[in-house]
């Protein structure tokens, strides 16, 4: 007597073009997704010159930010806490009294980049041409 064995059948996905399809999903996405540009700040760095020595302590005005945001303003004969509205005001009677004056931007490690960027936007909108960037 011959028994046969019957094979059954196993259920199964058949993947033959599944590759193509992962080729175009991949062809998709990649053609639809939004990258993200970051911006940073607009600003316009002169040329590297000479070095004219040390600034004049008359011709620098330091506007100092803390961690909680607050500005201090220090000049030769000044030394006052100023608002953020109070800042254009100021360094504009500053720069127009002396046109060689620069404006020391300097920021705590800790402070928010948002109180950096207003400050100098203010000090930028108060006509200074020449400001310098720091942290402590």
């Amino acid at each position: 007597m011959n028994l046969r064995r019957k094979r059954k059948s196993l259920g199964g996905i058949p993947t033959a073009s599944m590759s193509d399809i992962a080729f175009l999903m991949l062809i998709f996405f990649l053609s639809t997704t939004k990258f993200d540009i970051k911006k940073g700040l607009g600003l316009v760095l002169p040329e590297m010159g000479e070095s004219k020595g040390r600034i004049k302590k008359e011709n620098l005005t330091r506007v100092e930010i803390n961690d909680e945001g607050k500005i201090l303003l220090r000049s030769v004969d000044l030394e006052e806490e100023v608002t953020l509205n109070e800042l254009e005001s100021k360094i504009y009677e500053i720069v127009r009294e002396n046109p060689d004056m620069v404006v020391s931007l300097r920021t705590h490690r800790m402070s928010k980049y948002k109180f950096m960027v207003q400050a100098l936007d203010k000090i930028q909108a108060a006509g200074a041409e020449k400001i310098s960037l720091s942290t402590n």
